[in-house]
């Protein structure tokens, strides 16, 4: 239910039975009780941020729904978000523990692994008149970020895997992330690894720059770049970058997006409802009317459909959430078992992704990325 995000999915039909029911069902009845055995939360600064940020963007969707309009997008949008994102996410932050959080790791890596697979088998890219890679009934940036999902928990995943089967795998994914055309996971990454270099530039930068001389060294002898350019749409990443990069098409309508929720915001500061932005949107500015359902910028989404105050609350909340992370991944740098590493990266890389590429309910692995940050309990072996 965390991989796919809803609660009903159509694209699960086989022989008129739809095995999603029996999915949802499952999930519904377990998330039950798990939340309802939740006897004590011991609730912190961050957490409060937290809950409330969920409270308040359940309170305003019925309450803007009234005063706007509401479709079957704006339902499922939200039912998405209150049945998966907010039980799962406050589970995690008062049931589990090291070994639990490991465990989902796994599971999650798994996930990543079985769509490099079938992208390596070409059972990706048949959907898509542009080759670009997808995952399954997903679109080329949710197979992005899954692949940028493999390569850091395969780099700070407390547990000893050999480099020999590691760092082809690194590569790999990385190839295939590429091969999606999709900038923003691409971006993410990017600048992910640059502050992981800059918070480690003393103890890394001569590894760093002897395997990035070798990776270009190798690349460029073997004419590994041109197959990769072959490769699904990886040229899309280099868009406006090169000449061959193709048109400035796709960065024109981030533009357009961005012009888009930034008028919907200044007529409508409280918020439009959930799944209503592309409408109003559109009703502002009929001349140019918005391709998309969502402005691809989590910050900009969230002030256009719950109000800008839920926007400057969730901002807060990741402010609380980056220093509680990096101060936990220094405190407990010393201890192999410690998760929080992996935990911090995949949050930077998670949030600078949802700011190019982003979606309320796309951004699952975020949401739960904070409550595994928050989780009381040290995320450690030896607090077990």
């Amino acid at each position: 239910m965390l991989a796919i995000g809803r609660v009903y999915d159509e694209r699960l039909e086989f022989q008129d039975f739809n095995f999603g029911i029996i999915f949802s069902v499952i999930y519904l009845l377990s998330a039950m009780v798990m939340f309802f055995s939740i006897k004590k939360i011991r609730f912190t600064k961050t957490k409060l941020i937290f809950y409330f940020f969920y409270l308040l963007a359940v309170i305003m969707t019925p309450t803007l729904w009234m005063i706007f309009d509401i479709s079957s997008y704006s339902i499922e949008k939200a039912v998405n978000f209150w049945l998966i994102v907010i039980p799962i996410s406050i589970i995690f932050t008062e049931k589990f523990s090291q070994k639990s959080v490991l465990r989902i790791f796994y599971i999650l890596l798994g996930v990543s692994t079985f769509l490099a697979i079938l992208a390596v088998f070409g059972l990706s890219t048949d959907v898509r008149a542009d080759g670009r890679m997808t995952a399954l009934g997903g679109g080329p940036i949710v197979f992005a970020r899954w692949m940028g999902f493999a390569i850091i928990t395969l780099l700070f995943l407390p547990k000893n895997i050999a480099k020999i089967y590691k760092i082809p795998l690194i590569i790999v994914f990385f190839i295939l992330a590429l091969a999606t055309g999709s900038r923003g996971p691409i971006l993410g990454l990017f600048i992910t690894g640059f502050i992981f270099v800059i918070l480690n530039f003393n103890r890394i930068i001569l590894k760093i720059t002897i395997v990035i001389a070798f990776l270009i060294s190798t690349i460029l002898i073997t004419g590994t770049d041109k197959k990769i350019s072959k490769l699904g749409n990886s040229k899309r990443v280099f868009m406006n970058i090169t000449k061959k990069g193709g048109s400035k098409q796709s960065t024109s309508t981030r533009s357009n997006l961005a012009i888009g929720a930034l008028l919907v915001m200044q007529n409508y500061p409280l918020g439009v409802g959930a799944g209503n932005w592309q409408v109003m949107a559109n009703k502002l500015n009929p001349t140019h009317l918005m391709p998309l359902e969502y402005p691809h910028n989590l910050l900009l989404e969230i002030a256009c459909e719950y109000g800008i105050h839920t926007m400057l609350l969730f901002i807060l909340l990741i402010i609380y959430v980056t220093y509680m992370s990096y101060s936990k991944m220094i405190k407990f740098k010393k201890d192999e078992s410690s998760l929080y590493p992996l935990l911090f990266y995949l949050f930077l890389f998670y949030f600078f992704n949802s700011l190019v590429s982003g979606m309320l309910n796309d951004s699952r692995l975020l949401f739960v990325i904070i409550s595994f940050i928050i989780i009381h309990k040290p995320l450690i072996a030896s607090h077990e």
